[in-house]
């Protein structure tokens, strides 16, 4: 797995964009990913993860299985 270092975990304001920054990298690595593998992806301690880590969870399993369904008016569809 070839591992990058997103920079954007230090840039959040606030908890909310800590728990969608971590949950977002949870997406990309994929199913499997280890608590080493955010914690180098991100660049940020293990207590840092554990503060947002079962909300982040929570957040990009919502994120996967939420569909967005484009609306086409019934004109343009046929």
């Amino acid at each position: 797995m070839r591992v990058q270092n997103h920079s954007a975990y230090p840039q959040c304001r606030n908890r909310d964009e800590q728990v969608a920054c971590v949950g977002e990298a949870m997406r990309r690595l994929g199913e499997g990913c280890t608590r080493q593998d955010l914690k180098n992806c991100l660049g940020i301690t293990d207590s840092q993860l554990e503060s947002v880590v079962d909300d982040a969870r929570a957040y990009a399993v919502e994120a996967s299985t939420t569909q967005t369904r484009a609306t086409v008016p019934a004109r343009r569809a046929a």
